[in-house]
């Protein structure tokens, strides 16, 4: 070898030689020993535990992700008008699955066990993704309708949805598109009924809905949010419409505002405008919604809207991404050297349902919030909430009020 040729030259020392030969078979021995160590596997498929359980094939071509939410109310109420009861309540208990199938094909199957039969069963799709932008999607899923409603609930800033929810369509049974750019988004579908709800030999109602969303402004430290979003729906054979709304509080399992039953019902539309700023730890939302029913021989109107605003005491901020907002995760975990996310919010609402000899009500509320992320998993928040009036037209319960406190504790896996 090269080192013998050298030493036999006179061109390196009997010393050197050997202090050479030594370190080259020191090399010889650790190559050996990495060379046992297994290496790993091309086709191994990557399993992740981390919210919930993630799996995903090699090529990528297929995934699964096993999760699921818990939520845990508790609420105290004081009024000399209502008599409602203290006490607490499982809010959610969710499991889903969802993932990819040959990279362009989308899932998900979401059943909620506090619901029940078929009122539990709430995301249940598929989807194709065209591109990056598109996405062609069918099955039960959400109306595209309202800012608040199209955001998870784990991702919404308070306890529960706004007064202006009462408006909201909800998940219906359908097929629709989804558009979504950098600083636009367009979602648009066709529905029938609800899935809970059971045509007995009756035309479903048919539904068509669609929903814009244009940023004017978008950077990294701030971006202006504007939408505009709209729906139709012939009723189908059902003759009866009821609209009604709770006071943003679960436990007490009451609604201080109900139409009742609207008789006679021919097709009923909705528009809603909503609008958001956000600037760093600073958020401003804002929506409005009417509806318009038709009776035939006249139209009654109802509408609601809310304006609320959120501070983050900590170096944290809203997450937001194609047209809604999602969970929040905190710059630091609580327990581990860090203090997680804090957030102050205020929020005012109002829903009026009155409209000619339909008498549903109306209610005004503020709420104050603070919420605590203690992980991107774990949340706590604690509200006040004040029904500042309840009108009915009626003089025995005319400026109706309540004060309420309520905590939720959520884990999502």
């Amino acid at each position: 070898m090269l080192l013998g040729v050298l030493k036999d030259n006179g061109t390196i020392t009997v010393d050197q030689y050997k202090r050479l030969m030594a370190e080259h078979q020191g090399e010889k021995v650790e190559t050996q020993k990495l060379s046992k160590i297994k290496q790993p596997i091309a086709n191994e498929a990557q399993v992740v535990v981390k919210n919930g359980i993630k799996v995903k094939s090699a090529d990528k071509q297929f995934s699964a992700h096993i999760g699921g939410r818990v939520e845990a109310h508790a609420a105290w109420y004081k009024s000399d008008d209502f008599d409602l009861g203290d006490g607490t309540a499982i809010r959610r208990a969710r499991l889903f699955i969802k993932g990819t199938l040959y990279n362009n094909w989308q899932y998900k199957l979401d059943y909620d066990f506090v619901a029940g039969g078929t009122k539990g069963i709430k995301d249940a799709f598929l989807a194709y993704k065209v591109n990056d932008s598109v996405q062609l999607i069918t099955g039960n899923y959400k109306v595209p309708f309202s800012l608040e409603f199209q955001a998870s609930s784990h991702a919404n800033t308070f306890i529960e949805r706004s007064l202006a929810f009462g408006l909201s369509p909800g998940r219906h049974l359908g097929a629709g598109i989804n558009m979504f750019k950098d600083n636009w988004s367009l979602q648009a579908g066709i529905f029938g009924n609800k899935l809970h709800q059971s045509n007995a030999g009756q035309d479903e109602e048919t539904l068509i809905a669609g929903r814009l969303v244009w940023l004017p402004v978008k950077n990294d430290d701030y971006f202006v949010h504007l939408g505009v979003a709209g729906l139709h729906s012939n009723n189908g054979d059902n003759t009866s419409l009821r609209l009604k709304s709770n006071p943003e509080s679960y436990v007490a399992s009451t609604q201080l505002v109900d139409t009742g039953a609207i008789s006679d019902v021919d097709d009923y539309s909705q528009i809603g405008f909503e609008a958001a700023v956000n600037y760093q730890r600073l958020n401003i939302q804002s929506e409005y919604i009417k509806s318009s029913v038709n009776t035939g021989l006249e139209s009654l109107d109802f509408n609601s809207w809310y304006i609320q605003s959120s501070l983050f005491l900590t170096n944290d901020r809203r997450v937001y991404k194609k047209g809604k907002f999602g969970i929040v995760k905190p710059q630091s975990i609580l327990g581990q050297d860090g203090t997680g996310a804090w957030e102050l919010a205020m929020r005012y609402s109002e829903i009026d349902l009155n409209a000619a000899d339909v008498i549903g009500g109306i209610e005004r509320n503020m709420t104050l919030a603070l919420n605590v992320y203690a992980t991107p998993e774990i949340r706590f928040t604690a509200e006040y909430l004040k029904v500042l009036e309840v009108s009915k037209n009626n003089p025995t319960t005319d400026n109706a009020s309540l004060d309420l406190g309520q905590v939720r504790m959520e884990w999502v896996f």
